[in-house]
């Protein structure tokens, strides 16, 4: 061994890089992968600051910049988020926007801790919260102004076709879970198994199609439905399927001891799984719900075929302008921007809550020794 490397073998040397010494074809690998990602990050640099256009300069020169436009984002940002609801009006969707993130964030927070209030008051904020969204983008009362919902555009849109989809097909999805893993009522067990396959088997597009086109000619003659609530009851029952199937998979984890020792200690079926089945069952399953959650927000932008302006639709909408026609990128970066944030904070939620699942099982296993 070289004389320069033999003190460093022998311990003289931080445990890291006796590690990369020990293992050269690793190191080289994470040698190639700091450079690209230093490549990279210098494009993104060089691209965002050091060759743009900075925020107030003259629009004209974004002809012949390089790098991004930042007038662009100064000029349309107002627009791409809230779309073609007034003007004067849009503090109202900023508020639907805060207070349906502050829900969100508020939910991914409790659910990290575990310290969930009851669970009346929770579902009674989340329902009052709902309500509180469709009456400040609606208006009509309380000396709000009118605005029809062909002008809800933008992130208000999505966030209410989303979070709150989401937040009514989880609890769906337990129900046909719960429906779908007893075995003592075989019509409801059934007719859960059909529901859920033929929801899977059914594109959402489809889905989409039928809730905005159908579902209202099947309403009593005078009585109309919007399809921004068309959309939502579609998205619900869309989602609900996967939710109980990623909820199922964690009952059907479970030791089948469980459901027997709970019914030995006199348990009904809706005592033993609210308090025995499902805490455990969807601590196994959160991985397979934070994917599924993750995948329902991003697929809520296929809302756009509907004529439903969502937050790309109205960055589309924002580089159609004639005078910023070259900058589809920084309208798409933005929007990009707010996915990769939005979802980077779901993924974060998922990983803490296996972490604290497999610390939580980990103590078990030691106490039960």
């Amino acid at each position: 061994m070289n004389a320069d490397i033999q003190p460093v073998a022998n311990g003289r040397a931080p445990a890291w890089l006796r590690r990369q010494l020990s293992r050269p074809g690793s190191s080289l690998l994470s040698l190639a992968s700091g450079g690209l990602a230093l490549a990279i990050l210098w494009i993104v640099a060089d691209w965002l600051v050091l060759a743009a256009v900075p925020p107030f300069a003259d629009p004209a020169a974004c002809a012949e910049a390089a790098g991004a436009c930042w007038p662009f984002w100064a000029e349309k940002s107002r627009f791409i988020l809230f779309g073609t609801y007034p003007f004067d009006e849009q503090w109202r969707p900023m508020l639907v926007s805060l207070l349906l993130l502050g829900l969100s964030i508020a939910t991914g927070q409790m659910a990290v801790s575990g310290r969930w209030p009851d669970i009346r008051l929770f579902a009674a904020l989340w329902l009052a919260g709902m309500a509180a969204s469709f009456v400040l983008m609606g208006g009509g009362v309380l000396s709000l102004v009118p605005v029809d919902a062909n002008r809800w555009n933008g992130l208000p849109i999505l966030l209410i076709l989303s979070t709150i989809a989401l937040a009514l097909a989880l609890p769906v999805g337990v129900l046909l879970a719960l429906a779908r893993y007893q075995t003592r009522h075989r019509l409801l067990h059934r007719a859960a198994g059909a529901y859920v396959e033929i929801m899977r088997g059914v594109p959402m597009v489809t889905l989409l199609f039928v809730g905005v086109f159908v579902l209202p000619l099947t309403l009593p003659r005078g009585i109309a439905i919007d399809p921004i609530v068309a959309v939502l009851i579609a998205l619900v029952f869309f989602h609900a399927a996967y939710f109980a199937e990623d909820v199922r998979s964690g009952l059907m984890a479970l030791p089948a001891g469980q459901h027997e020792a709970a019914s030995s200690l006199g348990l009904g079926f809706w005592q033993t799984a609210r308090l025995v089945l499902l805490p455990q069952a969807i601590e196994r399953a959160m991985p397979a719900l934070v994917n599924s959650t993750i995948g329902a927000y991003k697929d809520t932008s296929l809302v756009v075929i509907l004529g439903l302006h969502d937050l790309s639709a109205t960055a589309r909408m924002a580089f159609s302008d004639v005078a910023w026609g070259n900058q589809a990128l920084e309208a798409y970066v933005f929007v990009g921007a707010w996915f990769l944030i939005s979802c980077a904070y779901l993924s974060w939620i998922g990983r803490r809550l296996a972490a604290r699942a497999a610390k939580g099982r980990s103590r078990d296993l030691k106490a039960s020794r």
